[in-house]
């Protein structure tokens, strides 16, 4: 059951909803959130606050909450995914911690900031029905893609101060008083643990414990490091693959052998590689991808365990042949929609808060002690660079560092991690009598969709109410948490 619980979850964390559990009509307009409000709301409903009517969604548990439990607010990361794509991922969240979930949705309350028409993942490109009509997707095409969108980007100067991460902690604090709630629980996840630091600094007495999954942590040097953060992340894998005999390779280093095969595909003559269903396993489009587009596929995968254990599986591939069927599985993820991410407000957010030049820096150290992974690092850095420029920002020299929280804090992190790895987010939090936190090795990023156990961990931590956290042990077993690596191999 839970392994049934585990695949829905990552699946509803990654897919756009195909029968949204809140449906409105075009006319209707969202009433103002204000106290009361979540006692006579719907099973799902809307509200909005602020001058900018941020949407807020209420997701409340079957059967409802007891009135003695804080309803969790769920910061979501990227900066700037949206909202309804999640509202199943927070009805889970809230049947399985018995409490009402408010998700707040600032991305999708800036239409300005939307270039809906262009803002699929840069991967996307180049997939065909047929292996005749696959392309490469070079820069150019995808620099011609990412002009469509940022042209559309209604970037003023006062409309990018509203969507920093000041004012929106700003506006959560004004969202709790409107509510009229004394506390709640802030749940968030990647960029949005920011944001509850944020939050945290000026409304500290609304927050009775903070749950950060795979929070990012720009103030810590070695976060900038994306090549020495991907090969450890390889290495990892690697050493787990080593521990299980049936492990398909065992005895290969991935965070070699994968960059040797990545730049097997950089020929004109390789053949399209047929994609196939995640799930199914069938073959549903082709492509001929690039180094820069494997790299990144790669990457992805180690965010999650149920990709990264097919790895092993492509590094063992005897030949070329076999390798690039192989490869196929893992980039079944080019097959997911982009459509999660209000692009405008993940760039405004990203060019005029992080010190990229720090980045950049980094990006060339690890191109010089990691030449194979130069492709996807000199990728990362045109990328980020061109956008910037593009929408004429200037980035910070420094990030804003918020000082550590003082209510209850759970840290959750995963070992295979390349985005926020767990080592980075160690230095970024210091050990108090108020602070616990959990690392699962075999885990990638954003750990709470990858195992149920893991919210077994979150609900124990809620419910210790005054308890020591520093004797806090997680709920996942050994068997849980040990991977299952793919091999199409059958016993007999």
């Amino acid at each position: 059951m839970k392994k049934l619980i585990t695949i829905a979850l990552i699946y509803i964390a990654l897919a756009p909803l195909d029968t949204p559990l809140f449906a409105q009509s075009e006319t209707d307009q969202p009433v103002k959130c204000s106290a009361g409000f979540l006692e006579t709301s719907a099973s799902t409903d809307l509200c909005v606050w602020s001058d900018m009517n941020t949407k807020l969604y209420v997701i409340h548990p079957k059967g409802g909450s007891s009135s003695s439990d804080e309803p969790v607010l769920y910061l979501l990361g990227g900066p700037g995914s949206r909202g309804n794509v999640h509202l199943n991922h927070m009805a889970l969240i809230a049947n399985r911690l018995g409490r009402t979930v408010l998700l707040p949705d600032p991305a999708d309350s800036v239409p300005e900031l939307e270039c809906s028409q262009t803002d699929m993942d840069d991967a996307q490109r180049g997939i065909a029905s047929t292996a005749d009509a696959a392309i490469f997707y070079t820069r150019s095409l995808q620099q011609t893609r990412l002009d469509g969108c940022l042209e559309q980007i209604k970037a003023s100067p006062a409309l990018q101060g509203t969507i920093s991460t000041e004012q929106q902690a700003a506006r959560l604090a004004e969202l709790r008083e409107a509510l009229g709630l004394k506390a709640w629980v802030i749940f968030a996840e990647s960029y949005g643990g920011r944001l509850a630091l944020a939050t945290s600094a000026v409304d500290a007495a609304g927050i009775s414990a903070l749950i950060l999954d795979s929070p990012e942590t720009p103030w810590v040097s070695s976060f900038w490091h994306t090549g020495q953060n991907f090969k450890q992340a390889l290495s990892i894998l690697s050493d787990l693959c080593r521990d299980q005999y049936r492990c398909p390779a065992k005895r290969l280093h991935l965070e070699r052998r994968l960059p040797q095969i990545i730049s097997v595909f950089e020929r004109e003559d390789v053949e399209p590689l047929e994609l196939k269903d995640f799930y199914t396993r069938q073959v549903v489009a082709y492509a001929r991808p690039t180094q820069e587009q494997l790299f990144i596929t790669t990457f992805m995968a180690l965010r999650s365990s149920s990709r990264a254990e097919l790895m092993p599986y492509i590094a063992a591939a005897p030949n070329d042949e076999g390798l690039k069927k192989r490869f196929g599985l893992l980039l079944s993820e080019l097959l997911r929609p982009g459509s999660s991410l209000n692009m405008g407000f993940h760039h405004i957010v990203r060019c005029s808060e992080l010190p990229l030049e720090t980045w950049y820096s980094a990006l060339n150290a690890d191109k010089a002690e990691l030449p194979e992974l130069t492709p996807f690092l000199d990728y990362l850095e045109w990328r980020q660079k061109y956008v910037c420029h593009a929408l004429n920002i200037e980035a910070p020299a420094q990030v804003k560092h918020y000082a550590p929280p003082t209510v209850k804090t759970l840290v959750l992190s995963g070992g295979l991690d390349p985005v926020t790895p767990s080592s980075v987010i160690s230095a970024a939090f210091p050990q108090t009598a108020n602070f616990s936190s959990i690392q699962y090795e075999t885990l990638g990023h954003v750990v709470h969709t990858q195992l149920d156990c893991v919210m077994d961990d979150v609900a124990q931590f809620l419910d210790s109410r005054g308890h020591a956290l520093q004797s806090f042990q997680s709920a996942c077993s050994k068997k849980e948490l040990k991977m299952r690596f793919y091999s199409p191999v059958v016993r007999r």
